[in-house]
């Protein structure tokens, strides 16, 4: 399993947002028929490990290519339901809502993965495009300081 920082999947973004956070935008192609096999409807497809402490900002399930059949799929990281249910035979182009509940979605502190998960049944062909906007720390934590206004 890739992590956040070997993520190579359709040109991974990595900018710096600053001297103390990262922003990074993933960006996966899902193909059934090619690149993962679900046995059982309630099958996880881990796309990235996160770092514990992240904060997925973003998220976006698109259908590139319908499938067939009823198997359905949404994102979570770890267990937290991140978008909506998209059902294998959207048309292309469709898009499943984020859950405004869930995102910002901070990461715990072992960390977790992003994961596409079987809803209803085994979907076995089209493509989806995963996309997920993150934020971390920086990799050396900041302490505060007492600025001059605050000083006695």
């Amino acid at each position: 399993m890739a992590n956040i920082d070997s993520a190579k999947h359709n040109g991974t973004l990595h900018f710096a947002a600053g001297h103390n956070a990262n922003v990074r935008v993933l960006d996966f192609i899902v193909d059934f028929a090619k690149d993962f096999t679900m046995a059982n409807a309630t099958d996880d497809i881990d796309l990235v490990t996160l770092p514990g402490g992240a904060v997925v900002v973003g998220l976006t399930v698109q259908q590139l290519v319908a499938g067939t059949g009823t198997g359905t799929v949404f994102a979570r990281v770890g267990t937290t339901t991140l978008s909506a249910t998209l059902a294998s035979t959207a048309t292309a182009g469709t898009v499943a809502a984020s859950v405004p509940a869930a995102i910002p979605a901070v990461v715990p502190a072992a960390g977790a993965e992003l994961n596409l998960l079987g809803a209803t049944a085994v979907r076995t062909d089209g493509k989806l495009r995963v996309i997920a906007v993150v934020v971390e720390g920086g990799r050396e934590p900041r302490e505060a300081t007492t600025v001059k206004r605050d000083a006695i």
